[in-house]
């Protein structure tokens, strides 16, 4: 299925911006919180929000969006499952946060480059 001009318009904005987030960041607060997604990943096979949030300290919960996404875009080692549950953060009030799944351990994603 291919997009339309203003999708991948809008897909060019969100990049840019979730690029602008990361960084925003320090380097090695990026990295440990793409490291804690992925090893939650390894272990369960898929990953929230919700199932890193505790692993992480409070400073660093406002790069967990931006982790996930960037670790899901352009074939990255995680793909969104199509499938939301509640967030257990009482800021989002409830709102649904994406499971993703792990989709090549990073051996086989070395391998394949």
């Amino acid at each position: 299925m291919s997009l339309t001009k203003r999708e991948r318009d809008a897909a060019a904005v969100r990049d840019a911006t979730l690029e602008d987030l990361l960084a925003a960041g320090r380097p090695w607060d990026v990295d440990r919180v793409k490291e804690v997604i992925l090893a939650v990943a390894r272990e369960r096979g898929e990953v929230s929000a919700n199932s890193v949030r505790d692993l992480l300290e409070k400073r660093l919960h406002w790069l967990i969006g931006p982790a996930f996404n960037s670790l899901a875009h352009q074939r990255g080692p995680l793909a969104n499952s199509g499938r939301r549950v509640p967030s257990t953060s009482p800021a989002t009030k409830g709102h649904g946060v994406t499971v993703y799944q792990l989709v090549a351990s990073d051996d086989a994603a070395g391998k394949a480059a």
